[in-house]
């Protein structure tokens, strides 16, 4: 893996259908290089194949042919239990829909990630999720649940539980498109200011030109190929 990539893409093509007369490529042996610390748009109309690029960066789906290195690990050969593991502790998700569980309190949502790795909660996991809380503004909500917070606040919490285990990279797929402009706006400027102190890479698809305009980097991706430069600069 090239120095200073967190994320390093070369080749990786897609099909679905295989083997029936629907046989359909939708990635075009794509290539993608993203750095330590950046924040990147993903940009492309719909059916570009934006979604299944993120679902093959994201460890959920495998490539019919290409090499993925996340973190500096390349995840060829891997097998489902090493895949999951790495997509656990290297990426954090924001997805546009935050999938939090409403019955559960804000802290309880953001405990979930480290609950999951340790299998039981201690004074260290709690802790880490207040402060977590706090660092998205809300520690004064932590014994809310999440089904009574409004969009921004529930994206806020999504945003820290994507944090929780300290992941060098987040995918975040239109992580304000269900908000209106000022918690959109709110979002975004949190999801920078975690890019910029604690060096998290970011890679957001987003329909919004002036979000974008605001990233490191735009991507476009149109007919499951990249037709803006894919490596960042310098």
């Amino acid at each position: 893996m090239a120095a200073g990539h967190v994320l390093e893409l070369e080749g990786v093509r897609k099909s679905y259908a295989v083997g029936t007369p629907a046989q359909t490529e939708v990635l075009h042996g794509v290539d993608l290089a993203l750095r330590r610390g950046e924040f990147c748009a993903l940009m492309g109309p719909s059916g570009s194949g934006k979604s299944t690029l993120l679902n093959i960066i994201g460890l959920l789906d495998r490539p019919d042919a290409g090499r993925i290195r996340i973190d500096g690990q390349d995840t060829a050969g891997l097998s489902e239990a090493q895949l999951t593991h790495l997509r656990g502790h290297a990426i954090g998700f924001v997805f546009q829909y935050h999938y939090l569980i409403s019955a559960f309190t804000a802290l309880e949502n953001v405990m979930m990630p480290m609950l999951l790795e340790r299998g039981r909660a201690d004074a260290a996991i709690v802790e880490r999720a207040r402060g977590l809380l706090d660092r998205v503004g809300l520690l004064p909500w932590q014994d809310h649940r999440a089904g009574n917070m409004s969009g921004g606040q529930q994206q806020r919490v999504a945003i820290a539980r994507a944090l929780a285990l300290q992941p060098p990279l987040i995918l975040a797929d239109e992580p304000t498109g269900n908000l209106d402009t000022k918690s959109a706006d709110g979002v975004f400027a949190l999801m920078r200011d975690v890019n910029a102190s604690q060096g998290t890479a970011v890679l957001m698809v987003t329909h919004n030109h002036a979000l974008a305009e605001r990233c490191d980097r735009i991507i476009q991706l149109v007919d499951g190929r990249i037709v803006a430069p894919a490596t960042s600069p310098g």
